[in-house]
């Protein structure tokens, strides 16, 4: 029997998209799942076509958490008596997701996260990892871990902060409670809500078509002078930010770019 890809990656034009593919359990994630996701991510960094990604979870939810079944082998785990060996395991394999998921955040060309249904825990996690997340109506978000006894810890604890601001981060932690899709529009954990998952993907498209559209130089230039900044002191940023800059400039796409605009056309941009 062919083994299940639990996460693919495939490309339409400049756009890569990294799709959950276990429908059934609401993409809910287990190691199996994280390291099809980071073959996913490699693929997407590899692409010399794409310029945006869009991460995506097929049928009715974006990502439901953990996966809670006897198919993820660190349930399996948890069933046994407290041990060195088990503490030691459980150590590994929680810096081994996170490393996954600094990889989605690092990855060179901006992410978008297309979120419908359900982003809870580990999903919500994933989404933060995203340069953009969009929503529909009706999707609910939670950090439960509080909920269940365990701490937060591939990365959203770290994440949300920086998005949400601190008191919102840690009410969102410490409550473990679900909150919809306008209380995450208004605390900025989203960009944008649409109607409904329809609306929702033929949104999510149009922008990344327009951000892949733009001069890729400058686009990605721009990302990795937002991950530099996050990491470093004002003034370290503000010298990488100029140093990170002139590299492109001048360019091909420059040059192109001044042209489409005067003589009021589209832009063909080459990456050069």
């Amino acid at each position: 029997m062919e083994k299940k890809a639990y996460v693919t990656y495939h490309r339409e034009g400049h756009v890569g998209f990294i799709t959950l593919t276990r429908p059934e359990k609401r993409n809910a994630l287990n190691p199996a799942v994280w390291q099809a996701l980071e073959d996913a991510v490699r693929e997407a960094e590899t692409d010399a076509e794409a310029r945006v990604i869009l991460v995506q979870g097929e049928g009715k939810s974006f990502c439901a958490g953990l996966d809670l079944s006897p198919e993820n082998e660190m349930f399996t785990a948890i069933q046994e008596g407290p041990s060195a060996a088990q503490k030691t395991f459980f150590f590994r394999e929680i810096r081994k997701t996170q490393a996954i998921h600094t990889r989605l955040e690092r990855l060179s060309k901006p992410t978008i996260a297309a979120i419908q249904g359900h982003c809870l825990g580990a999903g919500l996690e994933l989404a933060l990892c995203c340069d953009i997340r969009l929503c529909s109506e009706g999707t609910l978000f939670a950090m439960p871990e509080a909920k269940l006894g365990f701490i937060t810890d591939v990365g959203g604890l770290q994440r949300i902060s920086r998005v949400v601001g601190r008191g919102h981060a840690r009410e969102i932690s410490f409550r473990g409670h679900r909150f919809d899709a306008r209380k995450a529009l208004a605390i900025g954990l989203v960009n944008e809500v649409y109607q409904d998952p329809e609306s929702l993907r033929k949104g999510a498209l149009e922008m990344a078509e327009e951000i892949g559209s733009n001069p890729p130089l400058a686009v990605q230039g721009a990302k990795e002078v937002f991950l530099f900044d996050e990491d470093a002191t004002l003034e370290k940023s503000l010298e990488y930010n100029a140093a990170r800059s002139s590299m492109i400039v001048p360019s091909e796409d420059l040059g192109e770019a001044v042209a489409s605009y005067l003589e009021k056309r589209k832009g063909d941009f080459k990456g050069a």
